[in-house]
């Protein structure tokens, strides 16, 4: 039973029903058109190419023109007995076969025995096989024989999406041709036909977004179309809230912050696209596309960094968290961001030092030192300003991942004691720190660059809470390798 026209999906709805109706498959139409004209078809033919681009249509309009019985110059006229009943898919003679749900060698031998009946009204028998690739290699086996010596009214016409999963000798009997993606200009013209011929109201921008999305599938274009043209107004926006693409806008300022070496821009729009649950490999696929166009309209700058962008999306299936991922990738590209360090105070204070670049290291006690409990040494205290951006530019050119889980940090220096803050969003990067011999690593690049350095201590916003002076004690004696002195009643340690 035929489903009501108006109960359809627009792709089913707006179907080519003649080889001239077929968008951006010139070259293999007008070759099939001849060929029915000519009376001089194949036994077997094979449609190649990605989903959503004709080929399973033209297989139909193919089976028509075979058995049109008043064809127009290799058109099928739809109009004779043979075409409406093909179209009404009430023809006993045009058999359609999923490959992936018929794949077994018992079905293929049942095809066989029916290709050797005469058709029941048609002057062709035609078999349409859909994703052909998915048979067995026995079901191809004993299509072969068919292949080899066919019936001469009978007409195989294979499709499938991958055609280097065909076997060398079913391709070798087959007429192949290769049906290219479609243009974008081409399925944005055909998106504003069906919108204006439906009702509606399509935007010219939200067509080419959605014909750009669709990656060379009309089919694909259609079916966006009609799931956001029940729902009013096609626009941009709406396009952009359903397929999750980001904004022209934030794609162009997050290469531009590539470019200019700007990882405080580029990290902000990673961090805006994962606050709203977007995807960052589709973020990453359109960033790629935009740095091409803007490469072939002259950009060089962006030759490196679409590579290095193709790269990371290629990486992110095996990433175990992808905004880290991409983060790493940003810091690597463009260095660590100038907003990861509390800011120098414009005035010290009386009696202050501000911290050297490369200071040298004290040279460490003869003796164990005692630390009194209650009575800490009285050191100076400083900002660590310019020490830590250079700590931080040190350790990434050796470290990134540990530069990048420094990044968001703040971080001050008082009495010997260098304490790096992590805002509450950061418990991973805590975490990393944390490792001992992560840890160990910070507090060696420390030393470099801090001095007089007796600890390094890591605090968590989000659960960790600020040392008491009881566990700051604890820190420095075990940094130089002292014991801490308690107080009693009786005197007594």
């Amino acid at each position: 039973m035929v489903e009501p026209a108006d109960r359809l999906s627009l792709y089913r709805r707006f179907r080519p029903q003649r080889f001239g109706d077929v968008i951006g498959q010139d070259l293999v139409v007008a070759t099939l058109r001849r060929a029915v004209a000519g009376g001089k078809l194949g036994h077997a033919y094979l449609f190649a190419g990605q989903r959503g681009v004709g080929k399973t249509s033209v297989a139909r309009i193919l089976a028509r023109a075979a058995n049109c019985l008043a064809p127009e110059e290799g058109e099928p006229c739809n109009r004779c007995e043979s075409c409406r009943r093909i179209l009404a898919g009430q023809s006993l003679d045009v058999v359609e076969i999923d490959g992936a749900s018929n794949r077994g060698v018992d079905q293929i031998r049942q095809l066989r025995e029916e290709v050797a009946y005469l058709p029941a009204g048609s002057q062709r028998k035609v078999y349409i096989i859909d994703e052909v690739h998915m048979l067995t290699g026995e079901a191809f086996n004993a299509l072969l024989k068919t292949l080899e010596e066919p019936p001469p009214h009978v007409l195989f016409i294979f499709a499938t999406t991958e055609p280097h999963k065909v076997p060398a000798t079913v391709l070798s009997r087959c007429q192949a041709f290769e049906f290219g993606p479609i243009g974008e200009e081409a399925i944005a013209r055909v998106l504003q036909t069906v919108a204006q011929a439906e009702g509606i109201a399509l935007a010219p921008g939200a067509a080419a977004l959605i014909a750009r999305r669709s990656r060379g599938a009309l089919r694909d274009a259609l079916v966006v179309l009609d799931q956001l043209g029940h729902a009013g107004e096609v626009t941009e926006e709406a396009v952009v809230d359903l397929l999750g693409i980001p904004p022209l806008s934030l794609v162009d300022g997050f290469l531009d912050a590539l470019v200019g070496r700007n990882a405080d821009g580029a990290l902000t729009a990673v961090g805006e696209l994962s606050a709203r649950g977007r995807d960052l490999a589709l973020f990453l696929e359109e960033a790629a596309g935009r740095a091409r166009d803007r490469i072939i309209a002259g950009e060089a700058p962006l030759i490196p960094i679409a590579q290095r962008l193709i790269e990371v999306r290629g990486e992110l299936g095996r990433a175990f968290s992808r905004r880290l991922h991409v983060e790493l990738a940003i810091v690597a590209l463009c260095g660590p961001p100038q907003r990861r360090a509390v800011p120098p105070s414009p005035v010290p204070h009386v009696g202050e030092a501000l911290p050297l670049r490369n200071p040298p290291r004290a040279a460490p006690s003869a003796a164990p030192q005692q630390v009194q409990l209650g009575a800490p040494a009285k050191e100076k205290q400083s900002p660590p300003g310019t020490a830590w951006e250079a700590m931080l530019a040190a350790i990434l050119e050796e470290r990134v991942s540990v530069a990048a889980f420094l990044h968001p940090a703040e971080a001050t220096w008082a009495d010997g004691l260098l304490t790096i803050r992590l805002p509450e969003d950061c418990g991973y990067h805590y975490e990393s720190l944390r490792e001992p011999a992560v840890h160990g690593y910070v507090e060696g690049m420390a030393q470099k660059f801090f001095s007089p350095l007796l600890a390094v201590q890591l605090v968590w916003a989000g659960g960790t809470p600020k040392p008491t002076l009881e566990e700051g004690a604890r820190i420095l004696a075990e940094a130089l390798e002292g014991t801490i002195l308690r107080e009693g009643t009786d005197g007594n340690r």
